[in-house]
């Protein structure tokens, strides 16, 4: 199958799914959001006459920028290349009507794989109809939307020779600010003031800086991946897993977790209905405090035949098998 998948590739969050396809035998051709579309101001004056631009025409000219600069991208794409059976995207928000329309042109079948609940990024939704399959995490989404339910996967390159004991901190945690879940870090960590915490905020503006004033959680600018991530959860006994605002899905944590044999605690509560669930392993928080025991008790390996229906391979396998 000739596949364009389009996906941000920061730290190489792309590069072991298209691998994947390409292993199962798959044309991949990917384009990086950051393909689409370098638009900056030349300079002060430019963002000056760009901000007059937006008074007087009422239309915002970064974006109509960036808009045109999209479809231009798309059209020189396209120039001598085949037809594609399949364009799948992770991200429809990127893209205006007029973007995906011309994106149609081109395959047989416009994909979308959401990594988000249409709850915590409502702008996915805008143009779901011109979609031929869109596959989510999310019950809810799922039956409301009819969409294709598909979990979240597990990369098997995730591992650790670290055991439990040998972990340097009791709980790991890496979220993006917003003053609810700095608050739920809060309460969580004044319920269980006895655990040794590593809990980081990541803020994209240094003016969010000063809302975080507790010296338990760290904050960092930069978004935490690859090695430093995996530092991070291989040194910890547990890993803290708090939904933001509603969600029915397993986020990434959960399959974290699973790789790398570390326990959870999450406010997930639909965690329940997983094959992979096993209260010595996963602690749901409903606000109370986690018994120390959970966090110096061993592990209890979930057995290999459901770990292997988690990992990257059959969540591509689901995906394409679905075309």
């Amino acid at each position: 199958m000739r596949i364009l998948f389009i996906c941000p590739d920061w730290a190489g969050l792309a590069t072991p799914i298209v691998k994947e396809m390409r292993r199962q035998g798959h044309n991949v051709t990917l384009l990086d959001h950051s393909d689409f579309s370098d638009f900056s101001y030349f300079n002060k004056t430019h963002r000056l006459l760009s901000k007059c631009y937006q008074v007087f025409s009422g239309e915002n000219y970064k974006h109509r920028q960036t808009c045109i600069e999209i479809s231009r991208t798309i059209n020189s794409f396209f120039i001598d290349r085949e037809m594609f059976d399949a364009v799948i995207m992770t991200e429809p928000s990127l893209f205006e009507r007029e973007h995906l329309l011309l994106l149609k042109k081109h395959c047989h079948k416009l994909v979308a794989t959401l990594w988000d609940s249409l709850t915590k990024s409502p702008k996915n939704k805008q143009n779901i109809d011109l979609f031929d399959a869109v596959f989510s995490y999310d019950r809810e989404d799922c039956s409301r939307y009819n969409f294709v339910k598909i979990n979240n996967y597990l990369d098997p390159s995730w591992f650790t020779c670290i055991s439990l004991e040998n972990a340097r901190y009791d709980i790991f945690s890496v979220m993006s600010f917003t003053r609810e879940r700095y608050s739920q870090i809060v309460n969580f960590l004044d319920d269980n003031p006895n655990i040794c915490p590593n809990i980081y905020l990541y803020i994209d503006n240094e003016r969010k800086r000063k809302y975080i004033n507790d010296t338990r959680v760290k904050v960092i600018n930069t978004i935490m991946l690859g090695d430093e991530l995996k530092e991070n959860i291989e040194n910890s006994k547990v890993i803290l897993d708090l939904l933001q605002g509603h969600q029915t899905g397993m986020s990434f944590r959960v399959y974290e977790s699973l790789a790398y044999k570390r326990k959870l605690i999450t406010t997930n509560a639909n965690i329940v209905n997983y094959d992979f669930y096993n209260p010595s392993n996963i602690f749901i928080l409903e606000g109370e405090s986690v018994p120390e025991s959970f966090f110096y008790t061993d592990y209890e390996d979930v057995p290999e035949d459901i770990i292997s229906k988690y990992h990257l391979s059959s969540w591509v396998e689901n995906v394409i098998s679905d075309l």
